[in-house]
C-alpha cells in the first residue's frame, strides 16, 4: 500500500478497485449523497452504507452505488446525513468488500488510519423535541407519531434537515397500534432515542449548543437558562401547532 494519498474522483476510485480487487490505498475524495439507508450496525460501531453518490467535480451528476464506512469519532455524523450533503473525505481506505464472488467497492474511515471526513451540508439542520412533539395531539388519550411525520415533512417543505430526538420512554406510552412502527423510526435511525438514564431536554439542547442549531419546541427550557443562555433568544426555538394534518411552525 502506498504512503501516498492522491486526490481521486470517484469513477476513478471504483475504476482501481475493480481493476484490482485485492489492492487498497489511501485516497482523498469528494461524494454528494443522493442516499442514504441508515440502521446498519456492525458491532458496536456505525456503518454507514449503500451511499449512492454523485462526483461533485463534475456538472454532470454521476451516481455510483458504493459504501462509506464512518468508524468511532465519526460515526455520530451518521444521524446527520441528509440527501444533497457532500461528504469530504481525507485518508479514507479504499478497498474491496468481497460477497458471493462479486467485489463492492467501499470507503472506510477510521481515526487509527488518520482518516478526516467534513459535512458540508445542503439544507440547513434544525433539531426537533419529538417527545414535545408527540405529545401536542394525543391519539387515544396517549402521544400520537403521526404528528412527528407531518412536522418532518412540514420542515422538509421548508429546506429543513430534521434532527429528531426524543426520550426513552416514548417508546412505553404511544398507542399499542403504533409501536412497531415507532421501533422501525427508532432502528432506523429515523428518530434519536436518548438514552434511558439521560432526560432528552439534555440531550437535545446539548446536541443543538454543540452545532449552533435552533430547536423545534414549545418547551421553553427556563430550568437550562443558566447552561445554555441562548434558549432565553427566541430566535433559537421555534413553537409549532398542529392542526389536523397540518404543522404551522412559528419563526421569529
Amino acid at each position: 500500500m502506498s504512503n501516498e494519498v492522491p486526490d481521486m474522483d470517484v469513477e476513478d476510485i471504483i475504476r482501481r478497485l475493480v481493476s484490482n480487487r485485492d489492492e487498497t490505498f489511501f485516497v482523498n475524495t469528494t461524494v454528494k449523497v443522493i442516499a442514504v439507508e441508515r440502521g446498519i450496525r456492525e458491532g458496536d460501531k456505525w456503518s454507514l452504507g449503500s451511499i449512492t453518490a454523485g462526483n461533485v467535480r463534475h456538472k454532470e451528476e454521476i451516481k455510483m452505488k458504493f459504501r462509506v464506512n464512518l468508524w468511532d469519532k465519526f460515526s455520530p455524523l451518521v444521524n446527520e446525513l441528509a440527501n444533497g450533503d457532500i461528504l469530504n473525505i481525507r485518508k479514507g481506505l479504499a478497498k474491496n468488500f468481497s460477497f458471493a464472488d462479486r467485489g463492492f467497492p467501499q470507503i472506510n474511515c477510521d481515526d487509527k488510519y488518520g482518516s478526516e471526513v467534513k459535512i458540508e451540508y445542503e439544507r440547513e439542520r434544525i433539531v426537533v423535541d419529538g417527545s414535545n412533539v408527540a405529545w401536542m395531539a394525543k391519539k387515544e388519550g396517549k402521544p400520537d407519531i403521526e404528528n412527528i411525520e407531518i412536522l418532518k415533512l412540514e420542515l422538509e417543505r421548508d429546506k429543513y434537515a430534521p434532527i429528531i430526538i426524543v426520550d426513552a420512554s416514548l417508546r412505553h406510552n404511544v398507542p399499542e397500534s403504533d409501536k412497531e412502527r415507532f421501533e422501525k423510526w427508532v432502528e432506523e435511525e429515523k428518530v434519536i432515542q436518548a438514552p434511558a438514564q439521560v432526560r432528552a431536554d439534555d440531550a437535545i439542547l446539548k446536541f443543538a449548543n454543540d452545532r449552533g442549531l435552533k430547536v423545534v419546541s414549545n418547551d421553553t427550557f427556563r430550568d437550562y437558562e443558566d447552561v445554555y443562555p441562548w434558549v432565553r433568544d427566541k430566535s433559537k426555538r421555534i413553537p409549532f401547532n398542529i392542526i389536523g394534518s397540518k404543522a404551522i411552525l412559528y419563526f421569529r
